[in-house]
């Protein structure tokens, strides 16, 4: 029976051990422990968390091991993540016109950025487009790496309500809303990106199924033995959609980004008065 109708996926349940090298309920602790103070503390009342919060949470899902369960949680911080970085973008292109004004209206109030500094920002704008790509990047392949979890997970029963969510709109006759933040803003392009992705994904998937009904006729065995051995099947038949250690390597690399643009920003304009300021 086709994959896509959601039949049977229950069949799929395996145990994947993730994280078996350490207390992944504590982890997870951590982590709950940081979403209840985004919604409830007064500090954060005004629903913009410091970033610095945003950016361990990130942290403590990917180390000391990735936590494939808490993708859909990644996804939606990577998000606030990518708003922090398009506020920076913004406030550079702010700098740079307040520069390019009070280079030809001299003010003794004003002072103009030095040149290392201006170098910097005017990099930060310039290369606003390459980190929108590589954001959009990060969240099709978290996407595709979480639906090559589920497919084994003990939680598998919830792949169909995570691919509506990825991919909004892939079942006819469902016109359930995406819960995750990440579809809000997508360009034509980005569109067009995910739904790239979601064809791989639907293929993909479709090829698990025919697989998983040949092998069951192939093995000719009970369900038992067949489920003692499926994860390793599974995993010799369907590698991972990226190795998680170079998407972790480049959700670093995109982390590391954006943290130096909102730390170098805050240090050149400490105030909210986003003027120019001196070496």
């Amino acid at each position: 029976m086709p994959l896509m109708n959601f039949e049977g996926l229950d069949r799929l349940v395996s145990v994947m051990e993730v994280g078996s090298e350490y207390e992944a309920h504590g982890h997870r602790a951590i982590y709950d422990h940081i979403s209840a103070k985004v919604e409830n503390d007064s500090a954060f009342a005004d629903g913009e968390p410091h970033p610095s919060v945003i950016f361990y949470a990130i942290r403590n899902i990917l180390r000391p091991s990735f936590i494939f369960g808490q993708i859909p949680d990644l996804l939606d911080l990577l998000a606030m993540v990518d708003t922090f970085r398009r506020h920076a973008v913004n406030v550079s292109s702010v700098a740079l016109s307040w520069q390019e004004y009070y280079s030809k209206e001299p003010s003794p109030d004003m002072r103009l950025l030095t040149k290392h500094e201006l170098k910097r920002i005017e990099r930060y704008v310039a290369k606003g487009e390459d980190d929108r790509l590589l954001y959009i990047l990060l969240i099709k392949n978290l996407c595709l790496l979480h639906v090559y979890y589920l497919v084994t997970a003990p939680e598998s029963i919830t792949l169909a309500r995570h691919l509506n969510d990825y991919f909004p709109g892939c079942f006819s006759n469902n016109d359930r809303p995406s819960r995750v933040l990440f579809h809000s803003g997508l360009s034509d392009g980005e569109k067009r990106m995910m739904e790239e992705a979601y064809q791989e994904c639907k293929e993909w998937l479709i090829e698990v199924d025919r697989w998983q009904e040949e092998r069951e006729e192939l093995l000719a065995t009970s369900t038992a033995e067949q489920d003692a051995t499926f994860q390793q099947d599974f995993r010799e038949k369907f590698p991972p959609p990226l190795p998680p250690e170079e998407l972790v390597s480049d959700l670093d690399e995109y982390l590391k980004i954006v943290e130096g643009m909102i730390y170098k920003l805050e240090n050149y304009f400490p105030s909210d008065n986003l003027k120019v300021q001196e070496e």
